[in-house]
């Protein structure tokens, strides 16, 4: 009886700790929900402002994504020749520059959304939540080591 019981408790509290573990893990999915709660919190917008904003924000990510994962794999790679390390540096300049012109045309997409003093705040505090979340995995990278 006694050893069923410890069998038992011991498999409760291993669950509890794996489902505690669960939750620490990154999924884009919580990022993306608190980078949208805190953004909303912090410049105020209103429940419909966010309803018409995050969906063309959304957009937005989606295409830079592809050029983040492009310009990933570009510096991953090391070229050999110095003609191909010309070629992978232009490469990733025209990512880059893609990248930004991707964000200047939403920029303006986003003010016809939103009053430009919003659409500064939510930039601001985007910039701000993304610092905060690195300070955080690199202050949890410390504690590891």
């Amino acid at each position: 009886m006694k050893r069923l019981l410890l069998v038992l408790t011991l498999s409760i509290v291993l669950s509890e700790t794996f489902a505690q573990q669960k939750q620490k893990r990154f999924t884009p999915e919580r990022f993306q929900a608190e980078l949208e709660q805190y953004i909303t919190q912090k410049a105020g917008l209103l429940p419909k402002e966010a309803a018409k904003f995050f969906p063309v924000y959304r957009e937005m990510r989606e295409e830079q994504r592809v050029l983040f994962d492009e310009l990933k794999s570009l510096k991953r790679v090391k070229p050999v020749s110095d003609a191909e390390c010309r070629k992978n540096i232009m490469k990733r300049d025209e990512c880059e520059i893609e990248i930004k012109e991707i964000q200047k045309e939403y920029h303006e997409k986003f003010m016809k959304v939103l009053p430009a003093k919003k659409v500064y705040d939510v930039l601001k505090y985007e910039d701000r939540f993304h610092r905060q979340v690195f300070r955080r995995a690199a202050k949890k990278h410390r504690k590891k080591n």
